[in-house]
């Protein structure tokens, strides 16, 4: 009796440890594991950079004729997908969306027009600046309104989650009586401005010189309230994608691409 359960519970600790060998050997195998499947290698086998952007002319916006969306960004972001070798599936969503998606695995990538903040680096990882921009106001041609100084007391639109906002809430911070009145889309608040329930607006410069170059009521104001420099976003700790965007923009530098580009998108300032 003695033996029989000496052998059964030499059995009981062979199957044992042969399970926890089976284990160790599964959790080994290199073809039960995407530890090694690094993000760009997804990105190739899927055939498809997907971005993430929004609605911000003329880095990104619906072709009237067409619906598809166009812009500076796309272009960009299409050279970027050449690169990878791969097509681009454009998602565009609200600002406010845009990091979450990129958080969330469901793009790879984002170019909105979006400004580099630091809050924004707590998130997500930048790639190297494409260009520069800028804060600046703007007012119905005949405003009394020549600054910023000139706002107190007055009803300033910008956009929703924007740095557009942010600017003007600062100076709220700082003891200014303002009214902030935030849009989910820019036009719509250019479109107030022009019918006279708003004051003035805070917008990006480059934005602001395309809107105007087809509703000329509106005027730019002299000075910059913020300089900024937009970025391209990647998940964070994503080295190998922002090497292989890095690399597209310094290319688009050198060849003097970024200049074409931005004389196809970007009005003059007249």
């Amino acid at each position: 009796m003695k033996n029989i359960k000496k052998i059964i519970a030499m059995g009981l600790m062979v199957g044992m440890f042969s399970v926890m060998g089976l284990g160790c050997k599964n959790s080994s195998d290199p073809t039960k594991s995407t530890s090694s499947t690094s993000h760009v290698d997804k990105i190739k086998e899927s055939g498809k950079l997907i971005l993430a952007t929004g609605d911000y002319r003329p880095f990104e916006y619906h072709d009237e004729t067409t619906n598809e969306v166009v812009g500076y960004d796309i272009d960009l972001a299409t050279k970027i997908a050449d690169e990878l070798g791969v097509k681009l599936e454009v998602k565009d969503m609200a600002f406010t969306s845009i990091i979450p998606t990129l958080q969330n695995g469901q793009a790879d990538i984002v170019i909105a027009a979006m400004y580099i903040t630091d809050e924004r680096k707590s998130v997500v990882d930048f790639a190297d600046p494409y260009m520069k921009s800028g804060q600046v106001i703007c007012v119905k041609k005949g405003s009394t309104i020549n600054g910023k100084d000139d706002l107190i007391g007055k009803k300033v639109g910008a956009k929703l989650g924007g740095t557009s906002a942010a600017c003007v809430q600062k100076m709220i911070d700082e003891g200014k009586n303002i009214e902030l009145v935030t849009y989910k889309q820019n036009e719509d608040m250019l479109i107030d401005l022009e019918n006279g329930r708003l004051d003035a607006g805070v917008n990006d410069l480059l934005y602001q010189l395309q809107y105007n170059s087809t509703h000329p009521n509106l005027t730019i104001l002299d000075g910059i309230l913020i300089d900024a420099e937009l970025g391209i976003a990647v998940p964070k700790g994503d080295n190998e994608l922002k090497d292989i965007v890095n690399k597209v923009v310094q290319k688009m530098k050198e060849d003097g691409e970024d200049t074409k580009l931005y004389d196809k998108w970007i009005p003059k300032n007249n």
